[in-house]
């Protein structure tokens, strides 16, 4: 055995009889760790019963003006009654919200219980990964950090994939530590192979199920692999690749011979220059280096930090600090290294939240910009931070209590922040209790309600243009609508001819602000563009049928060709 398995193979501080509870009874951390060993299951109980109190607390029975949240509900039901396999953008959560749909249909509020329960298990297998393998006080900071965190919390009640992809990591996590447990350097493969078997197909299952929950999670089995190597662990490379390879073959095999080929070519997508531009070309090396440091930049100084609330949460360009970035970078190196030589799951983890950050960094466009595409690797982040400086403080008792009075006024104000807004509670109530638009600025609610008009009052075969088709798809009781996402022209021709291709017969004209939070005049103007020069010159050609609303009204016209 090497001097480096043999140092690994030592118990992991937090499991009992470890050195950490044998130390000076005024050491703060031995203390808090042998009351939180003793206690730990109460401990954990009240944590999780608090994080699902939480999750009813904020929850939110509207689909956010983003979009995406009602395109995976929208794929699900294309899924189960047009027999449409999501591919785009990842059909794992697709599949799942599809089971729910089948029983409970366009449901909003089931459909978001799901994204509840997906973050109950969440925190249940968090815990059962890292349990007995890291301490107890870094443990149980983890648990209540995730328990609490109010960005967390706010997917825990969203049909964004976030949530949902946080428990699937969470189980790859308690499977491959289970994997590292078992690793035994004097077993022959024979050996091997029959006793963790099993494992290794899980391995293959919930990998291949994180990948496709997730396009860029792709890198993951990346992560598991360099960890691996770094720890010589040469047959687990093997094993660990094998065991993916193989069943994610058998995947895309038998969903090829059910559902056709994957035409959603999401590799050109992301090399676009700009998503929903492909005009504008392609980058290059030089752009993706580019792309990578804008987007290292943005996260690794603003957002993970907004996200633990150690930033305020309203951000700007100026906020946006690359020296920020870099020493957020050192520090991550700093602790990676602690932990190779103290913690072999910790090390694990950062590995692959290092991985994963690449992936993404790489794969979205720099002007994306949105938090949520880092949240699922924030609880690792937090946890190798906390880590960090819990082992390099250990041995100084005063900084032990300092750190720890700090770390709980965080999590006071962390608790704070997730409770205060009382407007979450009272739009809950009016939502659960039939009025399905409260909370809704006056554009949106009187978009909305358009599209519910266009769902009760045309035929079911008409095709109406939308700016927001799932939202539209959602609120409008399943009827499909065309998308209209960018400005193709402004030529009343072209326009009129384009829209015909596509047998478009009615328009919805909404007045959706620009700036959600302020009524300032600005609107996104994606069909009034086209629109406006198709009616200047063909005004007998677009006839108004319906107007909703007063102020930033919604209108619907008739096409006439």
């Amino acid at each position: 055995m090497s001097k480096k398995e043999k140092q690994q193979s030592k118990p992991q501080p937090g499991v009992k009889n470890v050195e950490s509870t044998k130390g000076s009874k005024s050491d703060l951390f031995d203390r808090l760790n042998t009351w939180f060993e003793k206690h730990d299951k109460k401990v954990f109980y009240v944590l999780l019963s608090l994080s699902t109190l939480f999750s009813f607390i904020l929850f939110d029975a509207k689909v956010s003006d983003g979009g995406d949240d009602s395109s995976y509900i929208e794929r699900a039901w294309s899924l189960l009654h047009d027999g449409k396999f999501p591919y785009f953008q990842g059909p794992g959560y697709p599949i799942f919200l599809s089971l729910i749909v089948k029983v409970f249909g366009l449901n909003v509020i089931a459909l978001k219980m799901f994204s509840v329960v997906c973050h109950f298990g969440f925190v249940w297998f968090t815990y059962k990964a890292f349990i007995k393998r890291i301490p107890y006080t870094v443990l149980f900071a983890l648990i209540s950090f995730i328990s609490f965190n109010h960005y967390i919390q706010y997917y825990a009640s969203q049909t964004f994939t976030e949530t949902f992809f946080l428990l699937v990591q969470s189980l790859c996590f308690y499977i491959v530590f289970e994997i590292i447990d078992s690793i035994k350097s004097n077993q022959n493969l024979v050996e091997d192979i029959k006793q963790n078997y099993l494992k290794w197909i899980f391995f293959g299952l919930l990998f291949t199920l994180l990948t496709i929950s997730k396009s860029v999670a792709v890198v993951a089995i990346v992560g598991v692999v360099v960890y691996f190597v770094l720890n010589k662990n040469y047959k687990q490379v093997v094993y660990a690749l094998v065991a993916f390879f193989v069943i994610r073959m058998i995947y895309q095999l038998v969903t090829s011979a059910m559902y056709g080929a994957n035409e959603t070519n999401q590799l050109e997508m992301m090399l676009r220059k700009e998503l929903y531009k492909p005009v504008n070309g392609h980058e290059d090396f030089l752009g993706m280096i580019n792309r990578f440091f804008n987007n290292f930049n943005t996260y690794m100084s603003l957002h993970i930090y907004r996200i633990m609330n150690l930033r305020r949460d309203a951000y700007e360009l100026a906020s946006i600090v690359p020296q920020f970035a870099y020493i957020t970078a050192v520090l991550i190196g700093v602790f990676t290294f602690l932990s190779y030589k103290k913690n072999k799951f910790i090390f694990f983890s950062s590995i692959y939240f290092i991985v994963l950050c690449g992936g993404i960094f790489f794969g979205v466009q720099a002007n994306n910009m949105q938090d949520r595409l880092v949240v699922i690797v924030i609880p690792l982040i937090f946890l190798l931070f906390f880590y960090g400086i819990y082992e390099l403080i250990k041995k100084y008792s005063f900084l032990q209590m300092i750190f720890m009075l700090f770390a709980g006024g965080m999590l006071l104000y962390t608790i704070k922040i997730s409770v205060v807004d009382k407007s979450k509670i009272t739009a809950l109530k009016k939502n659960l209790s039939g009025d399905i638009y409260y909370g809704y600025t006056p554009d949106w609610e009187n978009f909305l309600k358009m599209s519910k008009y266009c769902a009760d009052s045309l035929p079911d075969s008409s095709v109406v243009l939308s700016r927001k088709p799932s939202m539209s798809f959602l609120y409008g009781n399943g009827k499909k609508f065309q998308g209209q996402y960018l400005t193709t022209s402004m030529d009343a021709d072209t326009v009129l001819m384009d829209w015909k291709k596509l047998n478009v017969q009615y328009v919805i004209l909404a007045n959706l602000r620009m700036n959600p939070k302020k009524n300032n005049g600005r609107m996104i103007n994606t069909i009034h563009r086209m629109i406006g020069p198709l009616y200047n010159k063909y005004p007998q050609k677009v006839r108004l049928v319906k107007t909703i609303g007063t102020k930033e009204k919604c209108e619907l016209y008739e096409i006439k060709y």
